[in-house]
């Protein structure tokens, strides 16, 4: 049977902990609907480093958390303006098709026009209200993304440091120039009727029978809570570098930090935005003791990717 499940905390090492666990144990024959929202906080890709991606400082006053996701893809900033959604199921059983329908069709029911731009956005009149990420791992899948209703755009654009790079390649000048608030649109919506309207989008396509639950910490520890609060999970290492460049990919952008020592490269980092899951180990260690001049001449780095 389908199912619904809300939680009610906003924190999101709880929330994310509770993502996870829902992935780790999808069922045949099952379809979840997770809706979330989580207080001041930059939730990063798989790949990504924070200290690149945002204000570390800027959200630390603010009262605010920085949390890395399993999924790839880039940087957002979630507050309780935003609506969080997760889709998991049997990766055999994946309709990405259905998936997008549940949205378009919510928010479609507060007389707005919904485009989808590429994999990874939902559109209004060119500006994207909300963006994707998916995951997939021992047969089991999820989708997930926000829905932007009534973000402090302010605050996102001071916390987020997106690439120079892909905002150029995109013909974009800033993050608050390229997204919008669904409230901004229609009054009507709020988190409170959007989700409605989501609870409702999911029982007209996948069954009115599907169950609804509400998690809080009285009445859940998910399993994986202590990995999303640790440190070396958010912050990774992050050794000190003296060199980097940055590369526009198919895939998305690629940033290398090297570490030079008499002209050789002593130790290689690798970061992407790609919303596939990447493992750069095996091209950080080909690149140990070779001349950086001609890593960077001749562009062998991105070759290797």
């Amino acid at each position: 049977m389908n199912k619904i499940v809300i939680s009610q905390e906003h924190d999101p090492y709880f929330n994310l902990a509770l993502e996870e666990e829902l992935f780790r144990n999808a069922r045949q024959g099952e379809v979840t609907l997770y809706l979330w929202q989580n207080e001041k906080t930059v939730v990063i890709g798989r790949n990504q480093n924070p200290y690149i991606e945002c204000d570390i400082e800027q959200i630390k006053r603010s009262g605010g958390k920085i949390a890395r996701r399993i999924s790839g893809g880039g940087a957002v900033y979630h507050d309780l303006g935003n609506l969080n959604f997760t889709f998991v199921c049997k990766k055999s059983e994946e309709d990405l098709t259905k998936q997008i329908a549940v949205l378009q069709k919510a928010v479609e029911r507060f007389g707005l026009q919904v485009v989808r731009s590429g994999r990874n956005d939902l559109t209004h009149e060119g500006k994207k209200f909300s963006g994707h990420a998916f995951y997939e791992e021992d047969g089991n899948a999820f989708h997930h993304g926000t829905m932007m209703v009534d973000v402090d755009l302010t605050m996102l654009a001071k916390v987020l440091k997106p690439s120079k790079l892909k905002l150029e390649s995109k013909g974009i000048t800033s993050v608050k120039s390229r997204v919008v608030n669904l409230k901004k649109l229609n009054d009507e919506i709020t988190i409170s009727s959007l989700s409605e309207a989501l609870i409702d989008s999911f029982r007209e396509i996948y069954g009115e029978n599907s169950f609804l639950v509400k998690y809080n910490r009285q009445e859940k520890s998910p399993d994986f809570i202590k990995k999303y609060m640790d440190d070396r999970w958010i912050y990774g290492e992050s050794p000190v570098y003296n060199a980097s460049i940055e590369k526009r990919t198919s895939s998305g952008n690629i940033q290398a930090f090297f570490q030079v020592e008499h002209g050789l490269v002593k130790e290689l980092k690798i970061f992407s935005d790609s919303i596939s899951i990447l493992d750069f180990r095996a091209v950080e260690n080909r690149f140990i003791g070779m001349d950086f001049k001609e890593v960077i001449e001749k562009d062998l780095l991105l070759l290797a990717l």
